[in-house]
């Protein structure tokens, strides 16, 4: 089972726990999803606890994208699948602003019969701006049946040890950075969609399954 080796590797590595990890392994061991799409991946833990599921299943890929800035982070997710080996499992894409815009493009490809999937993890901006248009995008690209999982439900840009302090965060409307806005994203959007017929949330992971038609 690659999901041991994938626990030792990443032991004490931001931003997925070891509880969080498993429950996302599992989920994807049940599911047997064949096409997975990750918003978001940091330093690339959860797309090791997601590769590991897969590569566990004997089949599917992961698709996962953030912003180039990833690719400096200590250590970056071409390191953690190299020591998990699950490079072969993975596809990291890096984008230079956003991924709402890879999004545009893989819905352009879709056309001809790319790009769509049966799980999508979301877990990159925490902007409602931002991730609010992305659930729209990944709805067109996610099969009937397929399962959205949101991350930081309860998440605030006023809270965050890391954005807290800084000016981009400072300048914002008050309500703007106390508004857990991935939650007004899952709660107004999400969960009021009539595309969606299953939903659990924890207060901090949201789960949205898409109706079969």
């Amino acid at each position: 089972m690659h999901l041991d080796k994938v626990l030792a590797s990443v032991a004490g590595i931001p931003h997925m726990s070891t509880e969080r990890g498993k429950e996302i392994y599992e989920f994807v061991r049940q599911e047997r999803p064949k096409s997975v799409l990750e918003l978001g991946f940091a330093h690339g833990v959860s797309a090791c606890y997601i590769g590991a599921a897969l590569k566990d299943n004997g089949s599917g890929q992961l698709t996962t994208i953030d912003v180039h800035a990833a690719r400096d982070r200590e250590p970056c997710i071409e390191e953690l699948l190299q020591t998990t080996d699950l490079l072969d499992w993975v596809r990291p894409i890096y984008t230079p602003t956003s991924y709402t815009w890879d999004l545009m493009q893989m819905l352009e490809q879709q056309r001809q019969g790319e790009w769509t999937f049966d799980f999508a993890f979301i877990d990159g901006a925490h902007s409602w701006f931002v991730d609010g248009l992305a659930f729209f995008l990944v709805d067109k690209l996610l099969k009937p049946g397929g399962w959205m999982l949101f991350d930081d439900l309860d998440w605030t840009y006023a809270t965050s040890p890391t954005l807290g302090q800084t000016d981009f965060v400072r300048s914002m409307p008050e309500d703007e950075r106390n508004t857990p806005q991935i939650g007004k994203v899952f709660e107004l959007l999400v969960a009021q969609h009539p595309g969606y017929d299953e939903f659990r949330n924890d207060g901090a992971w949201g789960w949205a399954r898409k109706a079969i038609i």
